[in-house]
């Protein structure tokens, strides 16, 4: 199998660190490029960092060449600042990541969004998750895979006491029958889901729920 070329943009988020580290050590990729604001701190012969703006994605000149792109690229509205900053990072940021690509040539989108996403929602951070979703599947790649995590389990450079009281309560909670697909998922789980289906050979547009992850 002819190796690929990965662009990865989150890489220094939670589930961001865990699936660099996979996709460098995969033997599918022959070369990762990192979409980085700062530099990650890594050290591989596979890894190429490149430093953007974001804001700016659209006028970035030149556009890597890859056949997949990883999107793990989020926030909370407490750490934006304000709604329209979190639309800005979870929406806009995504989006812009996802037309650039498909301008480069790129096959395939690998999106993280949220269980419960749902464009027609009342929850503000689970409409624009689901908006997203929604926006993201009318582009014209070959396939896109979005993945739905419930509540990330994993080590934070950042502290979210809310997030270690809501881990803690969930671990006590028996998840069973319609409550199995809240059970709190690890990071690496879902950036493991991501590499098994990387090795799949579909088309169309495929999501996987934080149950269906658990079980990968």
């Amino acid at each position: 199998m002819e190796s690929k070329t990965a662009i990865i943009a989150g890489a220094s988020g939670l589930i961001g660190q865990s699936l660099i580290q996979m996709l460098l050590n995969s033997k599918d990729y022959g070369q990762v490029i990192a979409l980085v604001r700062k530099p990650l701190g890594i050290q591989h012969e596979k890894l190429k960092e490149l430093t953007v703006n974001f804001d700016h994605l659209a006028d970035l000149g030149d556009f890597p060449d890859a056949d997949d792109i990883f999107c793990t690229l989020g926030t909370t509205i407490k750490k934006a600042g304000s709604q329209e900053a979190f639309y800005t990072v979870d929406f806009t940021y995504p989006m812009e990541l996802a037309k650039r690509g498909l301008k480069a040539n790129a096959k395939r989108y690998f999106l993280v969004t949220a269980l419960g996403s749902n464009k027609k929602s009342s929850n503000f951070y689970s409409r624009v998750k689901g908006e997203l979703e929604d926006k993201i599947s009318f582009l014209h790649y070959r396939t896109i895979y979005i993945f739905k995590p419930s509540l990330l389990r994993g080590d934070r450079e950042e502290n979210r006491p809310g997030e270690k009281v809501a881990q803690a309560v969930m671990r006590i909670i028996p998840f069973i029958g319609p409550w199995k697909k809240y059970r709190p998922i690890h990071v690496d789980k879902v950036a493991d889901a991501m590499m098994k289906v990387s090795r799949q050979e579909d088309k169309g547009c495929y999501f996987y729920q934080s149950e269906i992850m658990q079980k990968m």
